[in-house]
């Protein structure tokens, strides 16, 4: 039987950022942390202490205080991911499996549809009957699932709470019947789904798959953003004729011409999304306005690099969760699929957008017409002001520039951005 509430269960749903988030010392208390959620799982109570709210980027947010009860949560989830199977897809091999996609020379029809407030819509009466009533799932189990459905859910019968460690494994649980159908649709011989971000790959063009698509999601109180939703040809039999296409998915844009390529593999630029590009921008300014008002250059200039550089975040209580005291991230490791491919071989990546990012950055820090570069002062030599634009984006990609920054520095860094 699977072991669900064991310190071996429980040291395995730790988390890197634990220590802080739920301010205790995983390095110096771990024994006594994981004595007390196995005594917690025992007592046979199966009541979860109420989760306080946040708003993140206009959507309500729950996060549990109680840590005995977070390592429960997480460790059904575990159980129940090897239980029904779910094992989804990294963001990486999704992207790779688009490529290599769109590489293929033949026609195809690309369709991009986006479930609009995917969590809070979620049916969920048909899995919770399916979890709680089930013989196969031990009885104390499906108590706790139970109580995260009472607890947590809302009484209509849709929606689950984002933030709380069982709900992306329910959400994949109910997605289950919809991904199998959409599937099953004629025409379509390649769909993607990342939580709520669909992309499929036709044969047959998409006013024939789109009602379908529409039939099978509607019965289940979801529904598509219509703002994030489009289609794509690639059906150009002339090459000369052909123009040129992209679409955006997961934080990439994929560039492409629409005609087929004979023999050929099709050609496909891969770069940064506009989207995200966009959101740098937004922080950018962000952190330019926030320092206008609390001058900290130091706090500047760290904020700038962590957008523009990859860092290694140093984990609290690492040495007893993980080999590595640290974890990457940033403007490489997030987008490193960036580049020109063809017939599977990979071209270096040109970095047009991120040099368009420099040039705007740069812009902000010494145009006579932004508000923000007075407050550096002049001349161009100025201390803080080259500091600031020695920073950039191209080479923090092309060179894979890193910065090691302290959880409670990263903290600070990312306040600013909150909700931005």
């Amino acid at each position: 039987m699977y072991k669900l509430f064991t310190d071996g269960a429980f040291a395995r749903v730790m988390r890197a950022g634990d220590s802080r988030r739920f301010n205790i010392d995983l390095k110096t208390n771990r024994a006594a942390i994981v004595a007390e959620a196995v005594a917690t799982a025992g007592t046979g109570n199966a009541e979860f202490s109420k989760a306080f709210k946040t708003l993140i980027k206009q959507r309500q947010c729950h996060s549990i205080k109680n840590y005995s009860h977070s390592l429960i949560l997480r460790s059904i989830a575990r159980y129940l991911g090897h239980r029904f199977r779910i094992a989804p897809r990294s963001r990486d091999s999704l992207v790779k499996e688009v490529i290599e996609t769109l590489g293929d020379s033949t026609p195809i029809y690309i369709i991009r549809r986006d479930i609009q407030s995917f969590y809070e819509t979620l049916p969920t009466d048909d899995v919770k009957r399916r979890l709680v009533y089930s013989s196969q799932i031990p009885s104390r189990v499906r108590r706790y699932i139970k109580s995260y459905f009472s607890t947590f859910c809302p009484g209509n019968g849709h929606g689950i709470p984002r933030g709380i460690g069982m709900s992306s494994v329910i959400a994949e649980l109910v997605m289950q019947s919809t991904d199998q159908k959409i599937r099953e649709i004629e025409g379509i011989y390649k769909y993607f789904r990342y939580s709520d971000d669909i992309l499929i790959f036709s044969y047959i063009k998409p006013d024939a798959i789109i009602p379908r698509l529409e039939e099978i999601v509607k019965p289940t109180g979801l529904r598509f953003n219509r703002s994030k939703s489009y289609s794509r040809e690639l059906d150009c039999a002339d090459t000369k004729k052909s123009v040129a296409q992209s679409f955006e998915y997961l934080g990439y844009k994929f560039s492409f011409l629409n005609s087929g390529a004979g023999k050929n593999p099709r050609v496909v630029s891969v770069g940064i999304s506009d989207r995200k590009i966009s959101k740098i921008k937004t922080r950018i300014i962000c952190a330019l306005k926030n320092n206008q008002k609390h001058p900290d250059l130091a706090l500047l200039r760290d904020r700038i690099r962590f957008l523009a550089s990859n860092y290694y975040a140093f984990r609290n209580g690492a040495p007893a969760l993980k080999t590595s005291r640290y974890v990457r991230s940033g403007i490489y490791y997030n987008y490193h699929l960036c580049g020109e491919y063809k017939g599977g071989k990979k071209s270096a990546h040109e970095c047009g957008e991120l040099k368009s990012l420099d040039a705007f950055y740069h812009s902000l820090l010494m145009s006579k017409k932004s508000t923000f570069s007075a407050a550096f002062g002049t001349p161009l030599g100025a201390p803080g002001l080259k500091r600031l634009r020695d920073i950039s984006f191209y080479k923090g990609f092309s060179m894979k520039m890193t910065v090691r920054f302290h959880p409670d520095r990263v903290q600070a860094i990312k306040a600013v951005w909150r909700n931005a």
